[in-house]
């Protein structure tokens, strides 16, 4: 420490400061900070956005062949049996009754996992 008397000890903080302060501190003990750059934040939002795409495609995907699968087949053996209109009609309504269940069954699942992950953060 030098001797002269031109160091100053700074002076403490006024108690609405140091009240400031700790707040403040608590605030940055409890925040979650992860350390990474914005950089690493985009791409996994990036990430993030690719597989909600690549999910909600592939579902509409197995939706249009849940329609298509039964329609084809009752295009099919209309032909073959002659039975004009009769079991087209039929396959679009068991693959539209077909394709709704699923959905819903699929969202449910979806909305059961998505919920389990929020409980657990």
């Amino acid at each position: 420490m030098p001797e002269n008397g031109d160091s100053k000890r700074p002076e403490p903080p006024s108690p609405d400061q140091y009240e400031r302060l700790k707040k403040d501190a608590e605030l940055l003990r409890n925040s979650k900070q992860s350390g990474r750059s914005d950089e690493a934040h985009h791409r996994q939002n990036l990430h993030r956005g690719m597989q909600s795409y690549v999910r909600y495609t592939g579902i509409g995907i197995q939706f249009v062949l849940i329609i298509l699968l039964p329609t084809g087949l009752g295009f099919w053996l209309d032909d073959v049996l002659g039975t004009t209109p009769v079991l087209v009609l039929v396959g679009v309504a068991l693959g539209a009754t077909g394709a709704m269940v699923w959905v819903v069954k699929t969202v449910f699942r979806m909305e059961s996992k998505s919920a389990g992950k929020q409980r657990q953060d």
